[in-house]
């Protein structure tokens, strides 16, 4: 398995790879490295600025009080997102100790949803969390005019505004 996931990498390089706390020896990228060495195998190293840790980047977003703990699963309750076959960091000991492959397995993939879900609804603010939009955008003035002008029909409405003005200043030399 490690042998195809640093094959991937490999194919992959100069990919951005989003992650969820996987920024230390114990289960972060280097893990991986230092279990296929292990093997006597050498690793594809994903270099840093080709990490990006969604974790981290939403405490930066929306404040380090942004969801309760564990964040990755009251974030995925908070905006409705399935949570079944979902499995915490104890009950997925549980399994691999149980040999319940599969159900790690689902895990897994639940998780790369629920981490691909949150990143979408981060991009286009969607993402509900427990931090008020007034710490995020500031005052209500300042969070509206922000909205306004990044909206697409702000530059329209500028635009128009724009050759209105132009056209009402040719009239009136004109006249």
């Amino acid at each position: 398995m490690l042998e195809e996931f640093f094959d991937y990498a490999k194919k992959h390089e100069g990919y951005i790879w989003l992650h969820w706390n996987m920024r230390d020896a114990k289960y972060g990228f280097e893990a991986l490295e230092h279990r296929f060495k292990v093997h006597d195998e050498t690793p594809f190293r994903i270099r840093e600025p080709f990490r990006c840790d969604l974790a981290r980047l939403l405490v930066e977003l929306y404040g380090v009080n942004y969801i309760g703990h564990p964040r990755l699963e009251m974030l995925a309750i908070k905006n409705d997102i399935g949570i079944l076959d979902f499995l915490n960091g104890e009950e997925e000991a549980r399994a691999f100790n149980d040999k319940r492959y599969v159900a790690l397995h689902r895990s897994t993939l639940r998780k790369v949803d629920i981490i691909s879900d949150i990143a979408f609804r981060a991009v286009d603010d969607t993402l509900a969390t427990d931090t008020k939009r007034k710490k995020i955008y500031g005052n209500y003035l300042a969070s509206l005019m922000k909205k306004v002008m990044e909206h697409p029909l702000y530059s329209l409405v500028c635009l128009l505004g724009a050759l209105a003005s132009i056209a009402g200043i040719v009239f009136f030399l004109l006249q």
